[in-house]
């Protein structure tokens, strides 16, 4: 009886690592190929059938896809333009060609004649038709236009009129957004694969520009002409994706 039962654990245990082994091979297969055909050279005889993707699999492409898309592509520093002395922030390409692009920036504005310096936060959107290639890495944009809309941190700007003044006191728009237009121009540079860091590429580009306030001014005042309220503004963009 003793030697029966031992026998019979000596069957067990190859059965045993046997099955263990099967087991770690299926579930290191990826989500991809879980239900291909499987084969192994050990074990020529354990196969699974060929299947079509799962719900599941479905899902967590579709949620890795979207994922992916808020990983921003840019770094933008920028300097005048309505946004502070200098502005930072990250930006995002997209569309067909890679046209369209939007950045959210950070800017300082210093304390000239007031009594501190200030914050801004911008919301930009830019569209470039298109773009010549100049050979030798370097590219041409001779056009590139879009809006944006700013805002200032600090009590001295309001949304709407304060109560403490009779309505329609000040007849104007509000303080703490600025709706601004720019077109400009931009020149690239794509760095070679083998000198290639953190970054794809390194723009230059110029802005001139206007926000709603300086229209409105043009418009309402015959002093006011077109040369007054553009303003011009340099940055670099360097593209990490």
């Amino acid at each position: 009886m003793k030697s029966l039962i031992f026998s019979a654990l000596l069957l067990f245990i190859p059965l045993h690592s046997f099955a263990g082994g099967v087991i770690d091979e299926i579930d290191s297969l990826s989500l991809n190929d879980s239900l291909a055909y499987f084969t192994s050279s050990n074990h020529p005889n354990i196969y699974k059938e060929k299947g079509h993707e799962s719900a599941y699999d479905r899902r967590v492409h579709y949620f890795r896809k979207y994922w992916a898309a808020l990983i921003p592509t840019q770094v933008v520093v920028q300097n005048a333009g309505n946004m502070g002395l200098f502005s930072i922030g990250l930006g995002w390409d997209y569309g067909k060609h890679r046209q369209w692009e939007t950045h959210i920036l950070w800017g300082y504005i210093p304390k000239y004649d007031s009594t501190r310096g200030k914050l801004t936060m911008t919301l930009k959107e830019n569209y470039i038709p298109w773009s010549i290639y100049l050979g030798k890495g370097w590219g041409f944009e001779p056009f590139e236009t879009g809006l944006y809309i700013n805002t200032v941190y600090g009590h001295e700007f309001w949304r709407s009129q304060p109560q403490r003044y009779p309505d329609k006191y000040y007849n104007a728009l509000s303080t703490k957004f600025r709706v601004n237009v720019f077109f400009g121009q931009r020149v690239t540079k794509v760095i070679p694969n083998n000198h290639r860091m953190f970054v794809k590429s390194i723009t230059a580009f110029y802005e001139i520009s206007t926000c709603d306030l300086y229209i409105r001014s043009m418009f309402t005042d015959n002093d006011v002409k077109l040369k007054d309220i553009l303003g011009l503004s340099l940055g670099l963009k360097f593209q990490l994706l």
